[in-house]
């Protein structure tokens, strides 16, 4: 049960000589007064329903009292970014009077809000695009179907905050991992929303296509509340062994518990009916995956805050972490909206080699080639290069964070699995001390081969004939 609170206000607006007698009333004093009559970036919107004195409103995690008898209107700052970010909650009372109460979250009452005044773009043309008319697989050479996995997460909190978009970053990665990387369906588990539910579960009051390919079959695993989300990486783990690669991609909203406290957790991510999946938890679940290498990629607001959870790790175990916001900010649509999410829209655009129409992006090419080194493979740490210059939210409003461990470790490793030609491959990252050797060397004929390694790992041995030449 959320905690009734009265949070105090940072503002106190004096009352002005006006009689407020509707929701819209009291927006128009909001816009005029609070505004100065301006909300570019912003979104005004007010609940339908009038407010009494003592009256509990809910949030997302706290319940706000009323301060007087008349409206609440929503001030959303930074409307082109995911929830949580600042806002501002306005009750206006019958005679004019204006309290602001600073939040992070909406009132759970959204989905009845009534939008005023709204700087969002328009939605144009490809809004009615179909992804998968759209979606051309782009097959790439050496990939490991049977030793590459995902988990894929996205709550959307609650059916009046879980917008397209997200459904949108969701069927973009998916498609492309299934597509151009060869996943199998029982290797990708997917946790969204309120999974199978017929019931509408996304803010434009549709239902989720749980076929996200359109094969016929039902994609979503789980709902993406803490218990699916649990029963997802279960799946996981029971799968998932040390020959194995795994893509965990997370998209829609997060919080960050450094901006009103220091008690932990310091970031979560918000899960389907306002549940949380904190930077804790995660910890432990990643510590506990025994695979060849773990690839952490975040959309949500806050993400970066993930990034000391994920890198560095101990064992030895390759990991690294994208993602499209630091611990202490939001995350945006931006110019993909409302169709995606741009970080999350160039990442995956530069693994599949184009991106669709989203926004007011018309789609197709891509700026340039993801490939920097031309190594015919597009890997982690170029994916997140690419999604940093493309991303027309940062620098400034989005700052991406990257890591990996071993240091440069992301070089070596695509969506595909392991590079053929990476230094991982040719032995040069290794887990601890290491030796090696063969009783006489050169030799003919046959020899023993002695290695020692302080933990387990996978090793190539390779044998050269005298003039430099690999012969085996």
């Amino acid at each position: 049960m959320r905690a009734a609170v009265l949070l105090v206000s940072l503002l106190m607006v004096p009352a002005v000589i006006a009689s407020v007698g509707s929701p819209r009333e009291a927006a128009d004093l909001v816009v005029t007064e609070l505004l100065s009559g301006s909300y570019e970036g912003k979104s005004v919107l007010s609940l339908p329903s009038g407010v009494t004195e003592g009256q509990l409103v809910d949030s997302w995690h706290v319940q706000v009292e009323a301060p007087f008898d008349g409206f609440l209107v929503l001030v959303d700052d930074i409307a082109l970014a995911n929830w949580e970010h600042p806002c501002r909650w306005v009750f206006v009372s019958f005679a004019g009077d204006m309290e602001v109460v600073r939040m992070q979250t909406p009132p759970v009452a959204l989905p009845r809000m009534t939008v005023e005044y709204s700087d969002l773009p328009v939605p144009g043309q490809a809004s009615v695009q179909s992804f998968l008319e759209w979606f051309e697989a782009n097959p790439r050479a050496g990939n490991d179907p049977a030793h590459t996995f995902a988990l894929i997460i996205s709550g959307g909190a609650s059916q009046g905050n879980n917008h397209i978009r997200y459904y949108g970053d969701v069927q973009f990665i998916f498609t492309t991992l299934q597509g151009d990387y060869g996943y199998t369906d029982e290797n990708i588990v997917v946790c969204f929303a309120d999974g199978t539910n017929p019931a509408p579960d996304q803010s434009g009051g549709l239902n989720s296509n749980p076929d996200l390919d359109n094969d016929g079959d039902t994609d979503f695993d789980y709902d993406a509340t803490l218990a699916g989300v649990t029963s997802g990486y279960n799946d996981i783990l029971g799968m998932v062994s040390n020959d194995d690669h795994l893509l965990i991609f997370t998209t829609d909203h997060g919080g960050n518990g450094k901006l009103g406290s220091d008690i932990p957790p310091e970031v979560y991510l918000n899960l389907w009916n306002w549940e949380q999946l904190n930077d804790d938890v995660f910890d432990g679940w990643l510590d506990n995956i025994d695979a060849a290498s773990i690839h952490v990629v975040m959309e949500q607001c806050y993400s970066g805050g993930f990034l000391e959870e994920t890198v560095p790790t101990t064992g030895g175990q390759p990991r690294t972490f994208s993602s499209a916001a630091s611990g202490y900010q939001s995350s945006w649509a931006g110019a993909t909206y409302p169709e995606y999410d741009e970080w999350a829209y160039w990442w995956t655009g530069a693994m599949h080699g184009s991106v669709p129409p989203g926004g007011s992006y018309p789609g197709g090419p891509l700026p340039y080639d993801p490939d920097a080194n031309n190594d015919g493979y597009v890997d982690y740490k170029e994916a997140w290069d690419c999604a940093y210059d493309w991303d027309s939210c940062c620098p400034g409003q989005e700052n991406p964070q990257w890591g990996d461990d071993p240091d440069s470790c992301g070089s070596d490793y695509y969506l595909g699995g392991l590079i053929p030609t990476s230094t991982a491959d040719q032995g040069y990252v290794v887990p601890g001390p290491f030796s090696a050797g063969v009783e006489v060397n050169p030799f003919s004929g046959t020899a023993s081969l002695r290695v020692s390694l302080a933990s387990g790992s996978r090793v190539v041995v390779s044998f050269f004939d005298l003039t430099g030449r690999m012969v085996d």
